[in-house]
């Protein structure tokens, strides 16, 4: 059994104070304190440059989307319904002339009048006359007095075979067989047709027993 002495000697020796840290022990600690807050400050700065990283892509892609052009509108080519000037050719309505019955005319256009020999179409309000083509479109039968095939490039007219060709002046002339009779189509290049438009005018000609060729 513990003497009451020797009990209190060593509780006494408990409660006394502990031995001051040595000058090493405190410099580790100092270290340790530094390396710790050095490697917290270093990990916030790399989450900051981070996150500016992550900014600056979305500005690039805001200011490439800003960037982004719009593409041009397609250029409008015109049609075989359409000529050069704009043109179209419309389905005629009103009243037909003896000699020649026509299935289109150019926007605008009327049947000025016709005469044994042609068909006249010309702009509302041309009264020139039946014997001026200048600016119209005409219609005839070929002089009985011409042999051979017409000079110009090979074309269709619906079945049958044409020859397109330009004279002098730009008016478009095309010759065609329509199983009958050879036809004459004059466009005057005033009216701005195409050369498909021409054709397509003349495959809604029919000619009627009211036409007569001229001679010469």
């Amino acid at each position: 059994m513990t003497e009451p002495a020797d009990l209190m000697d060593r509780l006494h020796r408990l409660g006394t104070a502990a031995p001051a840290p040595s000058e090493e022990a405190v410099r580790r600690d100092l270290a340790r304190g530094r390396g710790a807050s050095r490697r917290r400050a270093l990990r916030v700065g790399t989450a900051g440059l981070t996150l500016a990283a992550v900014a600056g892509v979305g500005t690039a892609i805001a200011v490439n989307a800003d960037r982004t052009t719009t593409p041009a509108p397609p250029v409008a080519v015109p049609s075989a319904d359409q000529g050069s000037d704009g043109v179209e050719l419309v389905a005629y309505t009103g009243a037909q002339q003896p000699g020649f019955v026509v299935a289109k005319v150019p926007a605008g256009f009327v049947l000025e009048g016709a005469t044994p020999f042609n068909l006249n179409v010309a702009r509302a309000g041309d009264d020139s006359g039946l014997d001026v083509f200048e600016d119209k479109l005409v219609v005839m039968l070929e002089s009985s007095s011409v042999t051979g095939n017409p000079e110009g490039a090979p074309v269709r007219v619906g079945a049958h075979d044409g020859w397109l060709r330009t004279v002098e002046g730009g008016t478009q002339v095309l010759t065609y067989d329509d199983g009958e009779h050879r036809v004459v189509v004059q466009a005057w290049k005033s009216l701005g047709l195409t050369d498909a438009q021409v054709v397509e005018f003349a495959e809604g000609v029919t000619v009627t027993a009211e036409a007569q060729a001229g001679v010469g």
